[in-house]
């Protein structure tokens, strides 16, 4: 590796544990802002403020988890680990910076007819490619050698691992909404409550699981055990 190369690499793993920094941090904001979304003696506008803080927060972690990926695979190329060329890793960082924009475009946007179709094509596009990581870090795993080591396809594996269990705790908080328009409606009952409590009791083992396996992923890049 030339001296060039081996400073550019040094700047991508910064950027790397800076985007871990940024991914793990905030997500800890959301899951303590989230807590006080679900408490019965707040009044109903200070939780709908902390939801929209725990929604603000949110953007940061899902950035992050969109870079990680492309910065990833730009590491494992300069190491010769990575299965994609300098080109295809070019177009690979066009389309993922072009999700992350999407990404932005449906946080920040105003609600309506075209963010609801931006927000599909956002929940299409990590359906994909968290099945494609998937799939592919398994296929080198168990099939033939896709990537140049094992640690490296695992953390693959891992980070469409992550892409799900994002998708699955959206769609357990999901039901908030429904929650706070009967809130307006009836008022604080133990109904109305259960949809909060609810999806707070089952959003809480795949936090915990989302973490564990954020350890795990650090772990394999830095010790590269296998």
């Amino acid at each position: 590796m030339s001296a060039l190369l081996a400073e550019q690499h040094r700047v991508l793993v910064w950027l790397h544990v800076i985007l871990a920094i940024y991914w793990l941090g905030p997500d800890w904001g959301v899951y303590v802002t989230s807590r006080y979304v679900v408490r019965p003696d707040l009044p109903v506008a200070e939780r709908r403020r902390f939801l929209q803080a725990a929604l603000g927060i949110d953007i940061v972690p899902r950035s992050c988890l969109i870079l990680l990926l492309p910065v990833g695979l730009l590491l494992a190329g300069n190491l010769g680990l990575s299965p994609f060329s300098r080109g295809l890793l070019a177009l690979l960082w066009l389309a993922f910076v072009a999700w992350l924009l999407l990404s932005w475009r449906v946080h920040f946007g105003t609600p309506g007819a075209l963010t609801q179709r931006l927000r599909a094509v956002d929940y299409a596009i990590r359906l994909l490619l968290g099945a494609a990581a998937m799939l592919a870090g398994l296929w080198s795993l168990v099939v033939s050698p896709l990537f140049g080591a094992q640690w490296l396809a695992a953390k693959v594996v891992g980070w469409g691992l992550l892409v799900y269990f994002g998708l699955a705790l959206r769609h357990v908080m999901g039901g908030w909404a429904a929650g706070f328009a009967r809130l307006e409606r009836e008022g604080s009952n133990p109904d109305t409550e259960a949809v909060f409590s609810g999806a707070i009791r089952r959003a809480r083992p795949l936090v915990y699981l989302f973490w564990g396996l954020s350890a795990s992923l650090a772990y394999l890049g830095v010790v590269k055990p296998f």
